[in-house]
């Protein structure tokens, strides 16, 4: 349960709109409008947070009692639908991570 609730349930939001609905909409994230094309997409990634070692390691140990991950649409025996979440959000953070890197 521990695990579940270091989850942000937040990704990657890609938008293109006009200079009047760029401030607001989106959570408060403050959007460079005036530097983007016309039409170009701006994309808004949330922070992402930073874990210390030792957190990272506890989470992985109880990670591994946790069992394989379910499928994302079908739960079978001695499957795990927070392992699948976790390893989902391993993959959001990613995303987030090769975003920014752009």
């Amino acid at each position: 349960m521990i695990a579940l609730s270091m989850i942000p349930l937040t990704g990657c939001v890609t938008e293109s709109f006009s200079a009047l609905t760029a401030v607001g909409s989106l959570g408060g994230a403050y959007l460079n409008y005036l530097g983007a094309e016309k039409g170009e997409p701006v994309i808004v990634t949330p922070p992402l947070v930073d874990y210390a070692d030792a957190v990272q390691g506890l989470a992985a140990d109880e990670l591994e009692q946790l069992g394989p991950p379910c499928a994302r649409d079908v739960v079978i025996a001695d499957c795990s639908a927070l392992a699948r979440m976790v390893t989902d959000y391993d993959v959001l953070r990613d995303k987030i991570r090769a975003s920014k890197t752009k």
